[in-house]
């Protein structure tokens, strides 16, 4: 008798679902011994002992290498998951789960640690849907799961990162983007009664509103990609005269740019105004309409200088050309200035979107359309696709955006099929006319131009100011002293006995832990562990 013999005859012989012999046992890799069954494998080893394992889990072992792979020898037999529903292996150095929605794929290391400390195939993530697979730059490591993803680098370690979280950071190219790897377990934060999800990455963090589901990406400088502050100047204009001031106060002035810096924070990119609304008296500005008006070269040459003089954006907020004011901006990279209008609540997007053209961004949609039937009859008729990708020859990642009218302001279509082809609106990006619902963003191309057009700018008049990277040494030393104080004052705190120095002491508790918490915070952001 053999341990592979008793195991066999523990699982019911040739009555079992093994079912009948093949042949006789035979020598395995390592050491070890094995038995071929109508229905599956007993495979042992010194190490381990006899364990069975069949169907699609043996099948993806045995693609694997088997015995002689680096997931060694089973080390169970194949079990029922915890949900009841899926099935799995473990080996020595690895495991195998197999699900009827997903098949059979192997996880294991330090990813496979993390995914079970999750909860496993209980867990968020649900099964995995690949094997463990190196990453493009062969130093990380991945599982895809159901519902997220495992990242792995000796530098960062493994974990985590889903749903809206995951989804912005792919659209920034994932690892290989400006964040880079997931570098800490996603957490929750409070602020003002609104709850955050926050995921953090090696050079930045990307935070989901629960309440509104909106998400901002924080880049953090780094030497390899430094942060830039950009310069503002805005101005109220009004014609020579005074009359036909643009209606445009401080507050609405603010909301633009706050918006701005919403959008731009993924390229690191921050404007910075003081807030002041400077007056311009000159009629031809606040007429402007664009590069038709025969007054267009005076007027930009004049906006022109003035940027020189401020080595700042400008940005004037005009009447318009007629006895009533018009909505809207214009801007481009020719330009140094951006011309707007008056502030409407319900455009947030327009400060951010000439801003875009101002740092060399054209519109993802290339022709306009009244109604579907309008771009359904283009398709129809031979027209170019490529002709609705109105930033093809700059940016490489957004693609053909049939802009039509009729559904812009539906923000819940977010795809149309024109002559029996599906097109993906670019509902979100902030570069469409589409009504962004609030979430305009850039793509990764976008971000790549926009800052790229930051640097060439500062080096012909615009005084940008590079962000310095975190100091982690010194902001952790900070942190530690930072938490001895805190320590220290708690202990004081508990050993008071007179209640107005209790009171005294649980107030002082109370800042110093905020300022902790303040600390940590940017400490996570920068990455520093």
């Amino acid at each position: 008798m053999t341990a592979i013999s008793d195991k066999y005859r523990q699982l019911g012989g040739a009555r079992g679902f093994l079912g009948s012999p093949l042949g006789r046992e035979t020598a395995a890799p390592n050491g070890g011994r094995q038995q071929e069954f109508q229905n599956g494998s007993i495979y042992w080893h010194p190490q381990t002992g006899a364990w069975e394992i069949h169907g699609m889990i043996r099948d993806r072992w045995l693609a694997l290498g088997g015995a002689g792979s680096f997931l060694g020898y089973p080390t169970t037999d194949e079990t029922a998951a915890r949900d009841g529903v899926g099935r799995f292996n473990d080996f020595e150095r690895a495991s195998i789960y197999w699900h009827p929605a997903t098949g059979a794929h192997e996880i294991h290391g330090l990813i496979r640690q993390r995914w079970r400390d999750l909860g496993g195939e209980l867990s968020p993530l649900g099964y995995p849907l690949t094997d463990e697979t190196p990453c493009a730059d062969g130093v990380g490591r991945y599982n895809h799961c159901q519902n997220g993803s495992l990242y792995w680098t000796p530098a960062t370690g493994a974990h985590e990162v889903f749903g809206a979280i995951r989804e912005r950071w792919a659209e920034l190219r994932g690892e290989r983007g400006l964040l880079g790897y997931p570098s800490a377990a996603p957490a929750t934060e409070i602020r003002g009664r609104i709850t955050y999800t926050i995921g953090y990455f090696q050079h930045g963090a990307v935070e989901v509103n629960m309440a509104t589901q909106g998400v901002l990406v924080k880049k953090y400088s780094t030497q390899a990609a430094p942060n830039y502050l950009v310069p503002l100047v805005v101005f109220r204009v009004a014609d020579d005269d005074g009359s036909r001031p643009c209606a445009i106060a401080v507050d609405g002035a603010q909301h633009w740019v706050d918006e701005a810096n919403r959008v731009f924070a993924a390229a690191g990119v921050r404007f910075v105004w003081d807030g002041v609304l400077r007056e311009l008296r000159d009629t031809e500005v606040n007429k402007l309409t664009g590069e038709g008006d025969p007054w267009w070269p005076a007027a930009a040459a004049r906006l022109n200088r003035i940027a020189a003089q401020e080595r700042s954006v400008v940005v004037v907020h005009r009447f318009g050309p007629g006895s009533t004011s018009i909505g809207g901006g214009f801007s481009w990279w020719t330009y140094d200035f951006v011309a707007m209008s008056f502030f409407d609540p319900n455009a947030l997007g327009v400060l951010p979107h000439e801003l875009g053209h101002h740092f060399g961004l054209p519109h993802t949609h290339g022709r306009d359309f009244q109604n579907e039937r309008q771009a359904t009859d283009y398709i129809l008729n031979g027209q170019s696709v490529d002709e609705l990708d109105g930033d093809r020859s700059l940016i490489d990642d957004t693609p053909p955006d049939p802009y039509i009218v009729s559904l812009s302001q539906a923000t819940a279509v977010n795809a149309v099929t024109l002559a029996g082809r599906p097109f993906a609106l670019a509902r979100q990006n902030i570069m469409s006319y589409w009504n962004h619902g609030g979430s305009g963003r850039l793509s990764a191309s976008q971000i790549e131009r926009v800052r790229h057009l930051v640097v060439e700018r500062s080096r012909r008049y615009l005084a940008v100011t590079v962000v310095p990277p975190i100091d982690c040494p010194t902001l952790l030393g900070q942190l530690a002293g930072l938490q001895r104080r805190l320590a220290d004052l708690v202990a004081e705190r508990d050993a008071a006995v007179a209640p107005a120095d209790r009171r005294r002491l649980s107030l002082a508790v109370t800042r110093l832990r905020s300022q902790v918490r303040r600390v940590q915070g940017r400490a996570a952001l920068g990455g520093c562990s």
